[in-house]
């Protein structure tokens, strides 16, 4: 059991190297495409359809606008202007279909890769159900009156009474009954058709998944949209993809499974067929392309610099591929990258790996002030990044001071601590330990200080560029530092001896 646990952690690691690589937090924050909130649905004509388009970043998570977003959304009917305000990440819009049939929607915003949906919609008629009621009630039936007292059922009740009961004129005989009606020949559905959006599919360079949905229409001889007139049985087939289920019944009276459409979903780029199969015979089959947006230009991302015990800065730099759209993907061979930059880079060249966004980090490090730095590659657009390296706190120096100061006056066994003649005996090692401090200090963030194994202190847990760490590191000198570097007078009775 344990074994088994080691290898599915190790394979779990595994598949989150390849498929999960991290991407700069600043890329993901940007917004790549659109999305609308119902790919594929089925409705009336004259019936209002509101959706919500979203922005979506690498990862198909919503973002916000970075400004006031204006987006175009263009329908069978005409264009129409949504805007997604500043700070939120989606709007809503409504829109009215006058027609029958299978329309498609698209947004657009700028740059950004737009989105698409497709509409069935169905006429404002009644079904063959309705219109076999309705010829019905149309049918009057004359000869279904009881028939006279006396008379055998089934008698004329007109030839019954044909002498009026006062002896008057024989009563005129009943019209004829009127024709029956002819049964109107219900619409009936005689195949399918097959539909898949979007189209082409676009795929995320970083979670590696594509996407697409797969309806199916009900239609009669001439093409025209048809509701079944029996339980239809429905069998997909992809040769690439998962489905999210191979076999759906339409049910009498449906039309289609726009309002439910099947999932296909695909983890790499390539060109998949969809077939299906009914009770109402074959359907045309069709082609999916996933697709993987090629790269055209290059993206750094660099972290704020960090100061190091040394007094330089050093930066995390990773390179990315971006599309047109601004949005992250990968290329099918490796994409070597040449850095220029001001400062000491771990390597001049970097590596993206094919089928992969970004390369690994690379350690950048500088002196204070501002620094540059570029990234080139063969057929991209190159990008060019500028830093400001912090400045070393020399206040930390004087900091160590004080706490050598401190130091050198706990390591005084004078047992008239600060008394009136205390400050002429032990002043000289007091300035000492203040200065043994700061020199500690600085010999200890170059890491040129080695502390006995009998003495308990871990100088790398100290944080070299911080107050509190300078402070400490100070004290430290202060109260070993003579002893470590074999300095004479090391207590209070020593000075007090000399003077």
């Amino acid at each position: 059991m344990v074994c088994t646990r080691v290898i599915f952690l190790s394979l779990l690691a595994m598949s989150a190297g390849v498929y999960g690589q991290s991407i700069p937090l600043a890329l993901e924050s940007v917004p790549t495409h659109l999305a609308l909130d119902r790919p594929t649905t089925e409705t009336k004509a004259g019936v209002d359809l509101t959706y919500t388009v979203s922005l979506k970043n690498a990862r198909n998570q919503n973002v916000n606008a970075p400004v006031d977003l204006k987006v175009e959304v263009q329908t069978p009917g005409g264009t129409k202007t949504v805007m997604i305000p500043k700070g939120q990440s989606s709007a809503s819009f409504t829109w009215k279909c006058a027609g029958s049939g299978v329309v498609q929607l698209t947004v657009r915003a700028g740059r950004l890769r737009p989105a698409t949906a497709l509409v069935l919609v169905t006429p404002q008629r009644q079904t063959a159900m309705t219109m076999h009621a309705l010829a019905a009630q149309h049918v009057t039936v004359h000869h279904t009156s009881p028939p006279a007292l006396g008379h055998p059922p089934g008698a004329n009740l007109g030839a019954a009474i044909g002498i009026h009961p006062a002896g008057g004129a024989a009563a005129a005989a009943p019209p004829p009954p009127p024709p029956v009606a002819a049964m109107p020949t219900p619409i009936q559905a005689k195949k399918l058709q097959l539909f898949i959006e979007p189209r082409p599919v676009y795929g995320s360079a970083v979670d590696h998944a594509w996407q697409a949905n797969i309806s199916v229409a009900a239609m009669d001889d001439q093409g025209a949209l048809a509701p079944v007139a029996n339980d239809v049985s429905v069998h997909l087939d992809a040769s690439y993809g998962k489905l999210s289920k191979s076999d759906f019944v339409l049910q009498a009276g449906q039309v289609s499974n726009f309002s439910n459409p099947v999932l296909l979903t695909a983890d790499r780029a390539g060109l998949s067929h969809v077939d299906a199969v009914s009770s109402l015979g074959a359907v045309a089959p069709m082609d999916v392309d996933y697709l993987q947006p090629l790269p055209t230009q290059l993206r750094l991302s660099v972290s704020s610099p960090v100061l190091a015990g040394t007094g330089a800065s050093t930066a995390s730099v990773q390179v990315c591929l971006l599309d047109d759209s601004g949005g992250v993907t990968s290329a099918e061979d490796d994409v070597p990258v040449v850095l220029h930059a001001q400062g000491e880079l771990a390597a001049q060249s970097v590596s993206i790996a094919k089928g992969t966004p970004c390369s690994a980090d690379l350690s950048w490090s500088g002196s204070a002030g501002a620094a540059t730095i570029t990234a080139e590659a063969s057929g991209l657009k190159p990008d060019t990044r500028t830093v400001t390296f912090p400045s070393f706190p020399w206040y930390l120096i004087w900091l160590a001071g004080a706490g050598g100061l401190i130091g050198a006056i706990v390591a005084s066994k004078s047992d008239d601590l600060f008394a009136k003649n205390w400050w002429s005996h032990t002043w000289r090692s007091l300035v000492l330990g203040t200065v043994l401090g700061a020199v500690f200090y600085l010999f200890a963030r170059f890491g040129a200080v080695v502390i006995p194994k009998s003495v308990p202190v871990d100088l790398t847990k100290i944080p070299a560029v911080s107050g509190v760490g300078a402070i400490l590191l100070g004290f430290v000198g202060g109260l070993l530092g003579r002893k470590l570097w074999g300095i004479g007078g090391g207590n209070t009775e020593e000075a007090g001896a000399e003077a």
